[in-house]
């Protein structure tokens, strides 16, 4: 389940996220803002790997590496559990 400091964030189509607890703001590419999107949607990993991997054609070891690099991100940004 996605915390509620993650489901509270402000996700642009450009990449630009704002964090309305902290006023803090960050830019994700493309592949992290999807993931973004995914996980605020209690997504599982499985499930958000399957969405990257069909919408951008990518290698399931790409995909795994930039998910984990994506929840370590967030996790040491206070943002995931």
């Amino acid at each position: 389940m996605a915390s509620e400091a993650l489901k509270n964030l402000a996700l642009s189509d450009t990449g630009f996220v704002f964090d309305p607890t902290t006023g803090n703001t960050y830019t994700l590419n493309e592949t992290a803002l999807a993931i973004v999107r995914l996980l605020k949607q209690d997504r599982t990993k499985e499930e958000i790997i399957q969405s990257i991997i069909s919408e951008y054609e990518v290698d399931t070891d790409e995909v795994e590496r930039d998910y984990s690099d994506m929840v370590i991100q967030l996790s040491e940004l206070g943002l995931s559990k």
